[in-house]
């Protein structure tokens, strides 16, 4: 689905203010991957993610990028293809609404694909409900009346509204409480059935590990390994070497061993926690 080849990336290139962001990136993201990217800030993340809708263009002679059959490092691209292809849904994404009203905002993306309008109206409508929202009763207010969880769930219907293979998130639940993060993952994972490919970039290490199958880990613009959770958080010197946080619930799940309770120090989910939680307790 995504291939990328030795990507490299600079910034303000021959200049003073030049600085290299990626360095030789090679990865395959496959149909029906939940890919998470992780890295501390600065490691070339979001720069990395925004080649994959040609938001930030391959540089000549710095590597290739293929979205099925679409070579991204050639000087012309089918970028209304592409971007039906793959979508994309920035950090703190209620910052990209702009119409006058919720169902012109979504239509926007349809709209730019020449669907007729009637089409556009049915997508948005689709769009609409599928991330939770009344479309009768929020299709003709203000984006900008809505509260900060209505806003990103305007923003995410009108990236699904052009029923992308390819769904990138940048830091999808970032700035939300726990219930809102919950609410957006749930969201993530019903647009799937639509969307069969995500690549979500998030430093929620819970996150991570309770919805990808497969983990990059990028340091300074490199990818230092492609792992899955267990494989990742089941390594000490794994985690040491990549400089990655446990999730809580492994931190939780470890200090309850060390209090003494039959637990194993190796889960990562919260489902996990929670069965093991109670089955201690049937054995106390």
């Amino acid at each position: 689905m995504i291939r990328v080849d030795k990507l490299s990336y600079v910034y303000s290139p021959k200049t003073p203010f030049s600085a290299q962001a990626l360095f030789d990136i090679e990865l395959d993201i496959e149909t029906g991957d939940f890919f998470g990217i992780i890295g501390n800030t600065g490691a070339g993340k979001s720069t990395l993610v925004s080649h994959f809708n040609a938001l930030t263009r391959v540089q000549k002679n710095s590597g290739t990028v293929l979205v099925d059959d679409i070579d991204l490092s050639a000087k012309k691209i089918d970028l209304k293809k592409l971007r039906a292809k793959v979508g994309m849904v920035f950090q703190y994404p209620e910052h990209q609404l702009f119409d006058d009203t919720v169902v012109k905002d979504v239509m926007f993306g349809p709209k730019n694909l020449g669907l007729s309008v009637d089409e556009q109206k049915a997508r948005a409508k689709q769009a609409i409900e599928l991330v939770g929202l009344d479309y009768d009763e929020i299709a003709e207010r203000s984006p900008f009346e809505l509260s900060g969880g209505q806003k990103r769930r305007v923003a995410l219907a009108g990236v699904l509204a052009m029923r992308p293979e390819i769904l990138v998130l940048d830091e999808p639940t970032a700035g939300l409480d726990p219930l809102g993060k919950r609410d957006i993952m749930k969201l993530v994972l019903n647009a799937k059935e639509f969307c069969p490919t995500i690549v979500m970039i998030s430093h929620n290490m819970d996150e991570i590990a309770e919805y990808c199958n497969k983990i990059a880990v990028l340091h300074k613009g490199r990818v230092k390994g492609v792992f899955s959770p267990r494989e990742l958080f089941g390594s000490e010197e794994l985690l040491a070497e990549c400089n990655v946080e446990l999730p809580l619930v492994t931190e939780i799940a470890s200090e309850l061993a060390r209090a003494g309770v039959a637990i194993d120090r190796g889960i990562i989910t919260e489902s996990e926690l929670v069965d093991a939680i109670l089955k201690a307790g049937e054995h106390a």
